[in-house]
């Protein structure tokens, strides 16, 4: 006796098609993942609508423990800190990491540190009176994996 192309079991074959193209039409949106692996091996899987997302900031292994408190806006005097965000202290190192401005500043008694154009490093004991800033994008002179802010833009971190 001769089956039918539903009784033959092809009919699986229309069921999936739908489900197929539906997956092809919502892969299109715009819908990502973003997966996340810890220090430790552990995976975590984010869902993220690609559209919307701005910047993504990495803080690598070396910079672990601390505390990123955002992108702000700078202004001042050029050569020194009046009227900057950071006013406490400022220099600038050939090869500044965010781990040595954090040290720098939380040895001197401040309790924030800020990375700026690659090689600065400021203190202060408040930040963001300019406000946020978006362009906290430039490597720093002694670690290019990691950001220190941008032109008038600081990479803020606790020292505490």
């Amino acid at each position: 006796m001769k089956k039918t192309f539903f009784e033959s079991g092809r009919r699986g074959v229309f069921v999936a098609i739908p489900f197929i193209m539906l997956f092809i039409l919502l892969g299109q949106t715009g819908l990502a993942e973003m997966k996340i692996t810890t220090h430790d091996g552990r995976t975590h899987k984010v869902p993220v609508q690609a559209k919307e997302i701005k910047l993504i900031e990495f803080t690598d292994a070396d910079s672990a423990g601390i505390q990123y408190l955002g992108c702000f806006r700078d202004q001042g005097n050029a050569t020194g800190t009046s009227g900057r965000d950071l006013s406490g202290f400022a220099v600038s190192e050939p090869q500044m990491t965010t781990e040595r401005c954090v040290s720098l500043c939380g040895e001197k008694g401040f309790r924030y540190a800020g990375t700026q154009y690659s090689s600065w490093c400021f203190c202060g004991n408040r930040y963001g009176k300019s406000g946020k800033a978006d362009n906290c994008n430039m490597k720093c002179s002694g670690n290019n994996r990691q950001i220190c802010g941008g032109s008038w833009a600081n990479s803020v971190y606790s020292t505490e």
